[in-house]
């Protein structure tokens, strides 16, 4: 299954690197507690988008390779030492077999080929390393406010309906299809605040706003036009909101390894 690539332009990497909240580090610590380790040998997180992923793994890992399908968003990504960027798609892992502690993918499974990308998965994968996918929702709730949940149903999803791509969260039947057995499965809430032009600027970020804009459904001066017309009863100029993100985690390991 193939899907479109609404990241490939250095507009929406700068973009997505400046809106996209950082939570990552919660979920590098989660995955570090279960494993109950003080630092991973190398890890690879496959989909890094513009690195954010890659710099909370780099706290917790000696060594960091991430890898992503688009040259514009590594352009974006944070530089550290003990972290190499390079160009590559999550179905095609080309790494020596078992060079990896640990495996992410973070906010990006629903863009793979979930049957493909276990296989390379399991080659590249130490025999009793740990496969952590995780995805951060927007949940639509503003916190105190239902203006906000109710505007997303009813004039923004209806707008700019969501394109076509795989399963946000993960198949767990398939997953066990093909190698991978559910350790641990879990779940958090965090509160994201954003300003009006903030809100707007992660509502861009988003891929139905980016299918509307590569199908040229309308410029991205009328889109900011509208959704700021829209989010001004919701957000008043010069006022904050705490908007509602949940995050769900998965920790795998291959089949017959130990669970350690």
């Amino acid at each position: 299954m193939s899907h479109a690539n609404y990241f490939s332009s250095a507009e929406v990497a700068a973009r997505y690197r400046r809106a996209r909240p950082f939570f990552h580090p919660e979920v590098a610590e989660r995955v570090r507690g279960f494993a109950g380790v003080e630092c991973f040998g190398r890890a690879l997180d496959v989909g890094c988008g513009s690195g954010q992923s890659a710099v909370a793994l780099a706290a917790i890992a000696s060594q960091v390779t991430a890898v992503d399908c688009s040259p514009e968003m590594l352009e974006q990504a944070e530089r550290r030492p003990n972290i190499r960027y390079q160009w590559g798609v999550a179905e095609q892992l080309d790494f020596e077999a078992g060079s990896f502690d640990l495996i992410s993918a973070g906010s990006a499974l629903h863009w793979f080929d979930q049957q493909r990308f276990y296989g390379p998965c399991r080659t590249v994968l130490a025999a009793s390393g740990l496969l952590a996918v995780y995805n951060d929702h927007f949940t639509t709730h503003m916190q105190g406010a239902m203006a906000c949940n109710r505007w997303m149903r009813t004039r923004f999803a209806k707008r700019y309906p969501q394109p076509r791509r795989g399963m946000r969260d993960i198949d767990e039947a398939l997953a066990a299809g093909c190698g991978f057995r559910v350790l641990h499965r879990g779940s958090f809430s965090h509160l994201v605040r954003f300003s009006r032009p903030e809100l707007i600027a992660y509502l861009l970020t988003r891929s139905n706003t980016l299918a509307a804009l590569d199908r040229s459904q309308e410029t991205l001066p009328a889109m900011i036009r509208w959704l700021d017309g829209e989010l001004e009863p919701i957000v008043p100029k010069g006022e904050t909101g705490e908007f509602i993100f949940k995050c769900n985690l998965w920790l795998m390991r291959q089949s017959g390894a130990e669970a350690g």
